[in-house]
C-alpha cells in the first residue's frame, strides 16, 4: 500500500550522525520558541520551513486550516502558482491531507510516483516521492493539517516522522493561541462597540432629563423651586459628564478618580480645576459617582477667596483607602454637612477633615463590603 498510517520504516543504509540528536534537539527548542511567540499563523509556518527545511531535506509544504467544513490552503513551500491554485481547497476526504483532517490520524504517503492511489494523485503530480501529513489537533478540536513531502526519496524515516510530529504538535498549539486571542480581541472590540453605543444613550438620556428640568425653571415662579430646580440639573449635569470616563476604563468595574473628577468637576467651579493624582487611584462605579458629587457639592456651596480650585488624590500609608484633598473650597466646620453629602460620605465610607487650606475626604477601603 502507497498509503500508510504511523509507518516506522527506516531508510537503508543510512549513515547514522552521532550528532543528530542534539541538533534536532536543538531546532526543536528553536522551533517551539518561535511558533510560541509568533503573532501570524501563515508566516510561523513559513519560518518553520525554512528552519528545518536543510536538515531534513525537504522540498514542499502544505499547511491548511479548517474553515466552515472545508480545508483552505493558508501557507505552503515549494509549490507553483499553478499547483497552490489547485489545492487550494480540499473536502474531508479528499486527498491525503483531507484524509488525515477527516480521521483525524497521520499519513505516511510512500513510493509516491509509483502509487496509482486517486488519494496521492496531488502531491504526485506536484512530483514528490513521499509525503506525511499531521492532523493539528488541540484536544479534540480539529485546526487544519500540515505536511511536508520530498522529491529525492521515497519514504521518511522513523525518527525523520517523530521530529515532524512533534514540531506540528507545537503548531497545533501556536494556531490554538492565535485563535483564542482572535477571538479575544474580537469580543473586546464587540464589547468596546456595545459599551460605546450605550455610553452614547446613557448621556443622550442624562442630557434630556437636564434640559428638561431646565426647562422647569424657566416656568417656575417660586424662586426657592427654581433654585432646587437648578441645583437638580447641576446634579445630573455631573453625572453625564461623569459617564464617559466610566466607559474608557479598561477594568469596567472601577474607574480612575483623577479622569473621574477632571471630567466631572469643570461644570462646579468658575475658572478650572487642577487634578493631582500620583498614584493612579480607582474607585468601584458606584463609589466614583458618588465621590464626583460630593466634590461637585464642596465647590458648589462656596469657593474661598483668591485661592484656586484643585483636586489632589493621595492613598493612605497600608493602602487602607485615598484622601482626597480640596482647595479653593469653603472649608468651616459645616462644610458638606448637608443631607446629601452625609449620604455620600456613607456611600464612600468616609469623612470630611476641614483643614486650614481646604478640605481633605477620608474614604476607607478598608474591610468594606
Amino acid at each position: 500500500m502507497a498509503l500508510q498510517q504511523h509507518v516506522e520504516i527506516p531508510l537503508g543504509g543510512q549513515i547514522v550522525d552521532p550528532e543528530l540528536p542534539q541538533r534536532r534537539l536543538a531546532l526543536v527548542a528553536e522551533a517551539a520558541e518561535g511558533l510560541l511567540a509568533a503573532e501570524d499563523p501563515a508566516r510561523m509556518v513559513d519560518e518553520l520551513f525554512g528552519l528545518i527545511q536543510s536538515e531534513l531535506r525537504l522540498d514542499v509544504f502544505f499547511n491548511y486550516r479548517l474553515e466552515a467544513g472545508r480545508l483552505v490552503l493558508e501557507a505552503h513551500g515549494g509549490l507553483t502558482p499553478e499547483q497552490a491554485a489547485a489545492g487550494a481547497e480540499l473536502d474531508l476526504g479528499q486527498a491525503v491531507c483531507g484524509c488525515a483532517a477527516r480521521d483525524r490520524q497521520r499519513f505516511h504517503v510512500t513510493g509516491v510516483q509509483q502509487s496509482e492511489d486517486p488519494l496521492v494523485a496531488f502531491v504526485r503530480d506536484v512530483g514528490l516521492d513521499a509525503y506525511a501529513c499531521t492532523p493539528l489537533l488541540h484536544g479534540d478540536q480539529l485546526i487544519g493539517t500540515l505536511g511536508f513531502g520530498r522529491k529525492w526519496a521515497d519514504r521518511f524515516t522513523d525518527d525523520e516522522l517523530s521530529f515532524l510530529h512533534t514540531l506540528c504538535h507545537f503548531v497545533a498549539l501556536a494556531k490554538y493561541r492565535l485563535m483564542v486571542e482572535q477571538e479575544l480581541r474580537a469580543g473586546i472590540e464587540q464589547r468596546d462597540k456595545l459599551l460605546g453605543e450605550l455610553n452614547h444613550r446613557v448621556r443622550n438620556a442624562l442630557q434630556l432629563a437636564v434640559s428638561v428640568v431646565r426647562l422647569e425653571v424657566t416656568s417656575a415662579e417660586d424662586r426657592a423651586f427654581s433654585d432646587a430646580l437648578l441645583r437638580a440639573a447641576d446634579r445630573i449635569e455631573v453625572i453625564a459628564s461623569a459617564h464617559r470616563p466610566l466607559y474608557a476604563s479598561d477594568d469596567p468595574s472601577t474607574v480612575a478618580v483623577a479622569d473621574l473628577l477632571t471630567a466631572a468637576g469643570g461644570g462646579s467651579i468658575d475658572g478650572s480645576l487642577t487634578v493631582k493624582d500620583g498614584a493612579g487611584a480607582k474607585l468601584p462605579i458606584e463609589q466614583g459617582v458618588a465621590l464626583a458629587l460630593l466634590v461637585h457639592t464642596a465647590f458648589a456651596e462656596g469657593g474661598a477667596p483668591d485661592q484656586p480650585a484643585s483636586v489632589e488624590i493621595a492613598e493612605q500609608p497600608g493602602g487602607t483607602g485615598m484622601d482626597v484633598t480640596l482647595a479653593g473650597v469653603r472649608t468651616g466646620a459645616d462644610a458638606l454637612s448637608g443631607r446629601l453629602a452625609r449620604a455620600l460620605l456613607r456611600q464612600l465610607n468616609g469623612v470630611v477633615e476641614p483643614g486650614a487650606d481646604g478640605l481633605t475626604i477620608r474614604i476607607s477601603t478598608a474591610n468594606k463590603s
